[in-house]
């Protein structure tokens, strides 16, 4: 029997000191794509009736980037853009003769 999805946690943990950080995770998806990646080197694996659950991994902590959600523009603001970008475009092509 698998893990609920309550308990399919990941957590993160790194400290200004190291150059490491250490990921949990019983989250099958991602616990499937780290032990894909070469970066990520498992430490500890924990198994349930002989299946993997869970494991730590370890990687160096410059791979985690914390990222905003994307703006997401009306059709009007593309427009506005479109019509900027294409101006621009014009003044360099001018620009070069």
């Amino acid at each position: 029997m698998g893990l609920s999805y309550q308990e399919q946690e990941t957590v993160i943990t790194y400290n200004r000191a190291e150059d490491k950080m250490n990921v949990y995770t019983a989250d099958k998806y991602l616990l499937a794509r780290l032990q894909k990646l070469e970066t990520y080197t498992m430490v500890r694996e924990y198994r349930q009736d002989g299946v993997l659950v869970a494991a730590d991994f370890e990687a160096d902590k410059k791979l985690l980037t914390l990222r905003s959600k994307r703006m997401v523009m009306s059709e009007e603001a593309k427009a506005e853009a479109a019509e900027r970008l294409k101006s621009s475009r014009q003044e360099g092509e001018e620009n070069e003769s």
